[in-house]
């Protein structure tokens, strides 16, 4: 159910911990095509961002090498790369404190200004977590009532510029 913007201009952000990492690669490989084929034309390209956690990033920090390569200025598809390691500090860090920490909220909210999308996939719960940080960012960055930032993300889903693939574990 995940479809790129038609548009390479269109900012993307990616969220797919563990397991979830895999069609978050596809839409990069597409992106990095599209990219490719968009210098030609002089296309101003969107940004894309990936927020991505495991628990140890020795053992389970898949595809590193791959996502450092899009990262790289060789491949430079991805903007953005935010980590969460959940088991290599005392206090649990997973990929939706990411999103409401540092400059990431003003971001997000600036992508989702400019028409951006956001692509979420994995555990069920994780999704909730998720779900619930979009909408405290919602609240704080742009001072939104909690009835109008549901509203407003609800309106996202429905144009499809706020997919989320879920499961149960």
């Amino acid at each position: 159910s995940f479809k790129l913007p038609k548009s390479i201009s269109t900012p993307i952000t990616m969220i797919g911990p563990g397991t979830g990492i895999a069609p978050m690669r596809a839409l990069l490989q597409e992106r990095g095509f599209q990219a490719a084929a968009a210098s030609s034309n002089k296309k101003a390209r969107g940004s894309n961002t990936l927020y991505f956690g495991c628990q140890r990033s020795d053992t389970d920090y898949i595809y590193q090498d791959e996502l450092a390569a899009f990262s790289s200025d060789n491949g430079g598809v991805l903007d953005q790369l935010y980590v969460a390691f959940s088991r290599e500090q005392k206090q649990k860090v997973y990929v939706q404190h990411l999103l409401t920490d540092g400059a990431a909220p003003g971001n997000l909210c600036r992508e989702l200004d400019n028409g951006g999308y956001v692509f979420v996939c994995g555990a069920t719960a994780m999704g909730g977590d998720v779900h619930t940080a979009l909408l405290d960012i919602l609240l704080k960055e742009k001072s939104m009532t909690k009835d109008r930032a549901l509203a407003y993300l609800s309106d996202l889903q429905k144009n499809g510029r706020y997919v989320q693939e879920l499961w149960s574990t």
